[in-house]
C-alpha cells in the first residue's frame, strides 16, 4: 500500500556541498546535512516558520486560529503532493491532476485523501507527524522537511499510481510536502459506520430499522423474475461492482463495466465472469460482506449494498502493484446482481432447460441455452427424441443442461425455420455442433408435446 511510509531504496544525498568531504572519516554528515538544510532554508523558506521538531512550517490555509492537533494513537485523513527539496520533483501524490501532469496517472488509482494512524515511528515519516502535530482539522501547509526526519538513511520509493515523475526518494533528502489536514479521527471503526449510516440515509432513504446486518444496508433496484429467496447454505452465482463512498469504482467482473472505467484486465479473461458462492459458508475466497449481502434477496435480483471495512477489508485494507490499494477502514459499495437459477431469457442469463419449462405459459422474444444433444424424429419428445449426431430430420434439434441426456425430462426442442438458421443449426448437415453449447432466440409455447423454443430468428454459439 502507498504511503509516506518507511521503505528500503538504495541511494545517496546529492548536494554538491557535501560531496567533497566524501572521504573524511571525521566528518560529522549529520550536522552538514543540517547545515545545508538551514541554509536553504533561510534563502527559500518563503516566510515558514521553524517548529521544535527542526521542520518549518508555512501556513497556506485555515480554519481555525486554535490548534487543535490529533493525539498519538488518532487516524489522519490527509491529501499531499511531496516533492524533494533540492530538484524540486514530485515523488507522490494524492491529486489525479498532478500525477496526469507528471506523466503516472492509473485509472486503477483512487486519488484521495489517504486516512492513516498518527502515530510517531508509525506508517508515517516522523516529519509529517510533526508537521500534523501543529495543525488542526480543515488546515494546509507546506512543510519543509529536514533529511533526519525525512525517509532517513534508506530512502524511501513509491507505486501504485501515487508516485509523481520519480518513483523514489533518494537516502538522506530533505523533502517538501504540501499537505492538508482534512479530518482528525479518534475511532476509525466508528467512524465509518457514520459514514454508510449517512450513505445510506443521504442517497437511499434508509434508517438503521433497514439494516439486514449490522452496519449493512441493502436496497434492490431491479427486482428479479424469479419468486424463490436465497437462503442459508443456497450457492449462487453473482456479478458484482465495487465502488468506495465517492463512486470510484475499483473492481468488478463485469467485463463492459471494467472496459469503461479503464480497468479491464485482458491478462485475466477469466475474471470476467460469475462468481460462484454458499451462502452462509465459513469460506472466505471472498469478502464477508457477499455472504450476508445476498441472503434473502430473490434469484435475478439487482440489489445494491454498503458496509464497513469490517465485512471487506479490514483495518489493514489490502495493495497490489497493479491494482486498486483499498485503504483501512475504507467502507464500500457493491452493487450485486443474483444470477437467476434457471435464466431469466435475457441474452445475458439465457433460460436453461428448466428455465424452459418452469415457464408459466407462452413467452415471446427470449433465448435459451443448452448443449445440442439430438433432433426428435416423429410428433413428441416422448417418443421421438433421439439422443445422437445422427439423426435423419432438419426441421429440429433438441438441447440439453447435459451433453449425454437420456430422458425427454432433460430436453427441450427447437423448431428450425427454414433458411440460414435451419441450414447453419440442423445435426444432419452439421454434425460437428452435437454437444456443443448453443443459446437461440425466439418464442416459449408447446412445441413436440413439451414446452420447447419455436420462431426462432437469432443463435450464438457458446
Amino acid at each position: 500500500m502507498n504511503r509516506i511510509v518507511r521503505m528500503l531504496a538504495a541511494g545517496a544525498i546529492a548536494a554538491a556541498c557535501l560531496s567533497s568531504c566524501a572521504k573524511e572519516p571525521s566528518v560529522d554528515w549529520d550536522a552538514l546535512r543540517e547545515d545545508a538544510f538551514e541554509a536553504w532554508m533561510s534563502r527559500n523558506g518563503d516566510g515558514a516558520v521553524k517548529q521544535p521538531s527542526g521542520v518549518y512550517i508555512k501556513k497556506l490555509h485555515s480554519e481555525s486560529s486554535v490548534v487543535k492537533p490529533p493525539k498519538a494513537g488518532d487516524w489522519v485523513l490527509i491529501d499531499y503532493t511531496g516533492r524533494t527539496m533540492i530538484a524540486g520533483d514530485v515523488f507522490t501524490t494524492r491529486d489525479s491532476a498532478v500525477a496526469r501532469q507528471q506523466g503516472t496517472f492509473e485509472y486503477y488509482t483512487h486519488y484521495a485523501p489517504e486516512l492513516v494512524e498518527y502515530e510517531l515511528g508509525g506508517a508515517m515519516i516522523d516529519g509529517l507527524y510533526h508537521a500534523l502535530g501543529a495543525m488542526t482539522e480543515g488546515d494546509s501547509v507546506v512543510a519543509y522537511i529536514p533529511p533526519a526526519l525525512s525517509y532517513g538513511a534508506y530512502g524511501g520509493s513509491f507505486g501504485n499510481g501515487y508516485q509523481g515523475q520519480i518513483s523514489s526518494v533518494s537516502a538522506n533528502t530533505p523533502v517538501i510536502m504540501n499537505l492538508r489536514l482534512d479530518k482528525i479521527v479518534p475511532d476509525p471503526l466508528a467512524y465509518e459506520n457514520t459514514q454508510v449510516r449517512e450513505y445510506a440515509y443521504d442517497n437511499w432513504g434508509l434508517s438503521v430499522t433497514d439494516t439486514i446486518a449490522k452496519n449493512m444496508y441493502r436496497r434492490v433496484i431491479v427486482p428479479g423474475r424469479d419468486t424463490t429467496h436465497v437462503r442459508k447454505d443456497s450457492i449462487v452465482c453473482l456479478y458484482y461492482v465495487g465502488q468506495f463512498l465517492d463512486g470510484f469504482v475499483f473492481d468488478t467482473n463485469m467485463a463492459d463495466t471494467a472496459r469503461k472505467h479503464h480497468i479491464y484486465d485482458s491478462n485475466n479473461s477469466g475474471k470476467y465472469d460469475s462468481i460462484t458462492l454458499t451462502v452462509g459458508s465459513r469460506d472466505t475466497a471472498y469478502i464477508a460482506g457477499f455472504y450476508k449481502a445476498v441472503e434473502g434477496l430473490r434469484y435475478g435480483d439487482v440489489a445494491q449494498v454498503v458496509f464497513p471495512s469490517t465485512y471487506g477489508y479490514g483495518s489493514t485494507g489490502t495493495s497490489a502493484s497493479d491494482a486498486t490499494v483499498i485503504g483501512p477502514y475504507s467502507p464500500l459499495v457493491f452493487t450485486i446482481e443474483v444470477l437467476p437459477r434457471y435464466g431469466d431469457g435475457t441474452a445475458l442469463h439465457p433460460y436453461t432447460r428448466k428455465g424452459v419449462q418452469s415457464v408459466d405459459g407462452n413467452e415471446d422474444g427470449v433465448w435459451a441455452t443448452g448443449f445440442v444433444v439430438g433432433a426428435v424424429e416423429g410428433t413428441s419428445v416422448e417418443t421421438g427424441a433421439k439422443y445422437s449426431d445422427t439423426v435423419t430430420v432438419k426441421t429440429n434439434i433438441l438441447l440439453s443442461d447435459i451433453r449425454t441426456p437420456s430422458e425427454a425430462s432433460r430436453v427441450f426442442a427447437v423448431e428450425l425455420p427454414e433458411g440460414e438458421i435451419r441450414d447453419k443449426l440442423n445435426l444432419v448437415d452439421n454434425p460437428s455442433i452435437y454437444r456443443k453449447k448453443i443459446a437461440v432466440y425466439g418464442n416459449i409455447t408447446q412445441y413436440l408435446g413439451q414446452k420447447g423454443v419455436v420462431d426462432v430468428t437469432q443463435y450464438t454459439k457458446r
